[in-house]
């Protein structure tokens, strides 16, 4: 698997140390990193949408825009890309919780932690490979696909429902977004995906989600919805 990770810090110096140290890791690892560097959030923001990354390795204490700020509004769009916050100092922490962070390293950075993470985050997604990067627009999300309801096709477009009422519009067809779903994911319409875990029934022409809503299914794929969801949650019980 090839892995982008960023460096975002308004500090040469510690981007340098940050690459070296990223280099050190990756040596003996069996896929190729390339890494990315910012000098600002805001050359970030800018050059997201066309250059996504895996990992943002964030210094909070920037100049305009700073780290905390930029990841907030990421997570305000939607995007769930892991970050891992760098800093000097130890009161940011729980606004650190509160944009999900991947993890809170304090300056210097102790090369063993900042191996730990990334060795973690890559068993993790290695394992279980539940994130998928939505093109909308001209932005490029981060989104679990533990958080998407259902996937509708919208035109040659896709409209992606999430769990929390929030709806995304990816400039992949369904066809080619269903490619990189999980296997909680099935088809139940010509134009409409379902991920499994958000099924709260199933009748002959409509399933009902945990919310109330109601998606079609086509008659000839009825049966095999059917089982599927049986199945789903069999192996989820055992």
């Amino acid at each position: 698997m090839p892995l982008t990770i960023t460096i975002c810090d308004d500090n040469q110096a510690q981007i340098t140390e940050l690459r070296r140290l990223l280099d050190e890791w990756s040596e003996n690892k069996p896929f190729a990193l390339t890494i990315d560097e910012y000098i600002s959030a805001e050359s970030f923001l800018f050059s997201y949408p066309d250059k996504p990354c895996d990992i943002l390795l964030l210094d909070i204490e920037m100049k305009e825009i700073n780290g905390m700020e930029l990841a907030k509004k990421l997570r305000s769009e939607g995007d769930k890309l892991p970050v891992v916050f760098i800093t000097g100092y130890a009161d940011y922490m729980s606004e650190g919780y509160e944009v999900e962070a991947l993890h809170y390293l304090l300056k210097p950075v102790n090369k063993e932690k900042l191996f730990n993470v990334l060795d973690r985050y890559i068993k993790r997604h290695t394992s279980k490979k539940d994130e998928i990067l939505l093109q909308c627009g001209d932005k490029s999300l981060h989104v679990s696909a533990d958080e998407i309801a259902y996937i509708e096709a919208v035109g040659k477009k896709s409209g992606v429902h999430l769990a929390d009422g929030k709806t995304l519009l990816c400039d992949k067809g369904l066809g080619e977004l269903n490619k990189t779903l999980t296997e909680s994911f099935t088809l139940c319409h010509r134009s409409f995906a379902v991920n499994l875990r958000f099924i709260r029934s199933i009748a002959k022409e409509e399933i009902t989600l945990d919310n109330g809503e109601k998606i079609p299914v086509s008659r000839r794929m009825y049966k095999e919805v059917n089982e599927q969801f049986i199945d789903f949650y069999t192996k989820s019980s055992s």
